[in-house]
């Protein structure tokens, strides 16, 4: 666990001279020691629904009773869709998938039932077109929805014999994709657990409005767009146990909301606990108060983006890499109130296709033209260790912090507490 190496090699606390913190004035505050002094991080109030999920549906089904072979030859798609429609109609159930390979196009799943496929594919046969959901789940109502969960499938987007994709031909292909009508108020309820998503051509799990959703124990493996990607607001989100790999497509984490929930919000409150993103990115973007919080979070491959709009954030016991600051990615946009406690940070040599003139751990932007000036911001780091990986060449300009431009008396504030910055980098902190 992060946690337990962080105790063990955290050296002492950090003290810089007076003079650094000219460097940073009106961003550090100094104390009369001449060390960095920083307050307690604001007491974060995260309100979080209850994480475990368990039922038992009495009423079982196999899809091969309504005509599906899992052959890998037959398409599938009406069978099953037969099938989901007419457990639907008897009040619900557990619809079973034996093992075997089914191709799917596209099937509209419903609440109210188990979708149970260990031993089971769902594979995606060739030359599908864009907006081809594998699974999709489309709910509309006044009140939330009866659970729906996925469990013990390998999803198989087939990336192979699609023809073109990695310039978003294929887009909203996605392999399960989750909504409400955002013109009601009640949300898609859904769990997700022990699945494989692989060779995918859009995203493995996107989830949009006005949706309530539990990830748990589940892998994505060479999947283009991201292995768990988040766009609609009025969404509550839990991923824990996930890992992202890709040799083909990196499968990263992708939070990008841009579509209004009920009450036109953009407002999510997302949970991630033990992420193992070996590849792919790790971009968060929220507003409109949003909540994230996030624990044991490795994230071993840049990009890091975050992009924190009137919103919270709080990250702990995790490990990022930050690649080039090349202005667009791998940089900390609008800090509105975003807190790291015991995290390690190193700069990675990893380019963009854009031009850069250093690293950063963390490249913050207080402003952007995008918005009016914000104010009263706070970033916090405590506990933090800063890093440069074995990758960086000797003539790389490296900082552990990067503070952009601001406006005056804005009150934005970056605060470092405890934690080590290593040597190795060109300079500490750098204010603009």
């Amino acid at each position: 666990m992060m946690s337990k190496k962080l105790d063990k090699d955290n050296p002492p606390k950090i003290k810089f001279l007076i003079a650094f913190c000219f460097l940073s004035i009106g961003l550090i505050q100094c104390n009369s020691l001449n060390e960095v002094g920083v307050s307690s991080p604001q007491n974060l109030q995260f309100k979080i629904q209850p994480s475990s999920i368990k039922i038992e549906r009495k009423n079982t089904f196999s899809v091969k009773k309504f005509g599906a072979r899992g052959n890998g030859i037959t398409d599938d798609t009406k069978a099953i869709q037969t099938a989901v429609d007419t457990v639907y109609a008897r009040g619900g159930g557990t619809l079973v998938f034996p093992p075997g390979v089914y191709l799917v196009t596209s099937v509209k799943l419903k609440d109210n039932i188990t979708y149970k496929g260990y031993g089971a594919t769902i594979k995606r046969p060739k030359n599908q077109g864009k907006w081809t959901r594998t699974f999709r789940a489309e709910y509309a109502g006044r009140q939330d929805s009866k659970l729906l969960i996925i469990k013990g499938f390998t999803f198989d987007g087939n990336s192979q014999n699609q023809g073109s994709y990695k310039n978003y031909e294929l887009e909203q292909a996605h392999l399960i994709f989750l909504t409400a009508n955002p013109k009601f108020p009640g949300k898609l309820k859904a769990l997700i657990e022990d699945c494989v998503f692989k060779n995918g051509v859009a995203d493995a799990i996107s989830v949009y409005t006005n949706v309530t959703v539990k990830v748990n124990k589940c892998e994505a493996v060479d999947v283009f767009r991201g292995g768990f990607v988040l766009t609609g607001g009025n969404s509550f989100v839990e991923v824990e146990n996930f890992t992202t790999r890709g040799e083909v497509d990196p499968a990263g984490i992708d939070v990008e909301v841009d579509g209004r929930g009920y009450g036109n919000t953009l407002k999510v409150d997302v949970k991630f606990q033990n992420l193992n993103l070996m590849d792919g990115k790790f971009d968060i973007g929220v507003a409109d108060a949003s909540t994230v919080i996030g624990d044991n979070i490795v994230s071993n491959d840049a990009p890091f983006v975050l992009y924190s709009l009137n919103s919270t954030m709080k990250f702990t016991n995790s490990k990022f890499k930050v690649g080039a600051a090349d202005g667009y990615t791998n940089r900390i946009l609008f800090p509105h109130n975003v807190t790291f406690e015991n995290c390690e940070f190193y700069v990675t040599r990893k380019e963009t296709d854009k031009p850069y003139s250093f690293f950063s751990a963390a490249d913050i932007w207080w402003q952007h033209s995008s918005q009016g000036i914000q104010r009263n911001q706070l970033i916090v780091f405590k506990n933090c260790l800063f890093k440069v990986d074995k990758n960086m060449k000797s003539t790389d300009t490296t900082y552990a912090i990067h503070v952009r431009k601001d406006f005056p008396f804005t009150n934005n504030n970056l605060r470092v507490t405890g934690g080590h910055i290593a040597k190795d980098f060109k300079t500490p902190i750098v204010r603009e």
